[in-house]
């Protein structure tokens, strides 16, 4: 049973190769829109390591400096190495209140740590420029 189906005629005015140049126009017309996408993305999985990292410093310092004695230099150090081992150039360390030998047990200690997210631009487009990313982490001295 050889059955036969009727052609469909192709459209008047259509031609095989009347579509040749649209896959070139359709890129041109998405590419922009998905290079923006990349680089967007890219940029702000920095910012999340950013601020990742500086959880981390400020986590590091305060759990230093929270510790029996005088451990402001040990704490900015594990700060500080924090943020250099990852690359961070940018940033600010604050202890509050000034820990010393006599600061009492149960003091809360307050490490702020902030970074610039101005250096994480990658390629044309810079959605970060000018801005700090920050972190704060409070312990009470043991």
């Amino acid at each position: 049973m050889n059955r036969k189906f009727p052609q469909i005629p192709a459209p008047v005015g259509c031609h095989p190769k009347c579509r040749t140049g649209a896959a070139t126009v359709e890129t041109a017309v998405c590419l922009p829109f998905l290079l923006l996408l990349i680089f967007a993305g890219v940029e702000f999985a920095n910012v999340v390591f950013l601020k990742q990292t500086v959880n981390l410093a400020a986590f590091e310092a305060a759990k230093s400096i929270s510790s029996p004695g005088d451990n402001n230099a040990l704490a900015l150090q594990s700060a500080a190495s924090v943020m250099t081992s990852r690359r961070t150039p940018n940033y600010t360390i604050l202890i509050s209140p000034t820990v010393t030998q006599d600061t009492p047990r149960g003091t809360t200690i307050t490490v702020t740590v902030t970074a610039s997210a101005s250096n994480l631009s990658f390629g044309p487009v810079s959605f970060m420029s000018g801005q700090n990313i920050s972190a704060v982490v409070r312990m009470a001295r043991l």
